[in-house]
């Protein structure tokens, strides 16, 4: 069993929500977790206890080769930044923050965004 005290800034956590699916943040320092959510539509730093909201929280350990300073501070540089479940969603956050490259997916849709924008304009944001 995994305490609070036992996680490190720069570790990967997730919650299970929705039966099947998990929803993934980075500890930083202070043992808080920054994580982009559309509950509060975009990135937060939350507790521990805030982020789990009652439910078992996995941890993933380091996944990338950051180190946990630089995980940390690129989580917490990303405070505020609004959530967009195609294009900033929680594993991508997660994965920014480790410092791994962007799957094939994530390049997908940044090209197919790009390429729309150039056809013509984007809707509006709320």
């Amino acid at each position: 069993m995994i305490f609070d005290s036992d996680y490190r800034p720069g570790d990967v956590v997730s919650v299970r929500f929705g039966g099947v699916l998990r929803h993934y943040g980075v500890v930083t320092h202070g043992g808080r977790v920054v994580s982009n959510t559309r509950r509060h539509d975009g990135i937060v730093s939350q507790t521990m206890a805030e982020f789990a909201r009652g439910r078992p929280v996995k941890w993933h350990g380091q996944k990338g080769s950051s180190g946990e300073y630089l995980a940390s501070s690129r989580a917490d540089r990303l405070l505020g930044r609004e959530y967009d479940l195609t294009g900033s969603n929680c594993i991508d956050f997660a994965r920014h923050a480790q410092g791994r490259k962007p799957t094939i997916n994530q390049i997908a849709r940044g090209t197919l965004m790009a390429f729309g924008d150039m056809l013509g304009a984007r809707k509006p944001r709320r």
